[in-house]
């Protein structure tokens, strides 16, 4: 397992650290594909500027292979509402509320380097927790605080050629209690991201996060995405496998499958607020 990662890792690292590149001196800062700080469910290389306040609707409709009777999933949404706020022109934190087991969750992130036209690839580090609250909902031994709070950190990695991005996001996370195992996990994780811009305010994306662990039971999370720019809102429609909006769901909570058509319709809503930065 460790092996393979490791693997995948280095041969990323090493595609795009001898890509070519122009002399430092024509060193632009480039504008990446990835419309959003999400691409699809997990975090881009992407930050808020400074001073900048965003505001995140996050919302996943139920299952579509209910069908009418569900409304194709209508009756079984869920919802994340969020803030991200740039400290800096490298550094973002956010917060957020979800109706997945009532859960608030927590992040930051740090870019390391960017990509320019004498760089290959830009390069953020993300960290971030979450912690459930629903009551009456996990084992009496398990339901502390500590049983149930989660921790991830991914490295990002990511790079533009042309009208496509790529992202590869190699990360570790310790999840909380998780149902149905009553008991919590450490693991490495890893998402597969490209992105190919369709039009100048329209971009495709397909993610695929892979968790590796056989304790987990069910299909990676496979999701495909469209980004339409409308202003200072970015709308994302999402087609998922999985119907969380957290890494302690993607990665530990497999809840659809492409092959047997639970698939798992949503959108993200952004919104751009500037503010007076301190």
């Amino acid at each position: 397992m460790y092996r393979s990662f490791t693997i995948i890792l280095l041969g990323f690292i090493c595609t795009i650290a001898f890509s070519p590149g122009v002399t430092a001196q024509d060193a632009e800062p480039v504008e990446y594909v990835f419309k959003g700080t999400r691409i699809v469910n997990d975090q881009s290389v992407n930050l808020a500027d400074k001073g900048e306040l965003l505001l995140l609707v996050q919302h996943r409709f139920g299952d579509v292979s209910g069908g009418y009777y569900e409304l194709f999933g209508l009756d079984q949404a869920t919802m994340r509402l969020g803030f991200e706020y740039g400290f800096g022109s490298f550094f973002n934190a956010g917060i957020g509320r979800s109706t997945w087991l009532k859960t608030y969750d927590a992040f930051a992130k740090l870019r390391l380097v960017r990509q320019t036209s004498g760089f290959p690839f830009t390069a953020v580090i993300s960290a971030g927790g979450s912690v459930p609250t629903i009551r009456n909902f996990f084992p009496e031994p398990m339901n502390s605080f500590s049983d149930k709070a989660s921790g991830n950190v991914q490295l990002l990695l990511a790079k533009e050629t042309g009208n496509f991005g790529f992202q590869v996001s190699p990360g570790f996370i310790k999840t909380g209690t998780i149902a149905g195992l009553n008991k919590d996990l450490s693991f490495f994780t890893t998402g597969f991201t490209g992105s190919v811009k369709i039009v100048r305010k329209v971009s495709l994306n397909l993610e695929y996060l892979h968790a590796f662990n056989k304790q987990i039971s069910g299909d990676n999370t496979l999701s495909l995405g469209i980004d339409i720019t409308t202003g200072g809102h970015l709308f994302q429609l999402i087609f998922s496998s999985n119907q969380t909006m957290l890494n302690q769901g993607f990665y530990s909570s497999k809840t659809g499958s492409w092959t047997s058509g639970n698939i798992y319709f949503g959108f993200n809503l952004i919104r751009e607020f500037t503010l007076k930065y301190y």
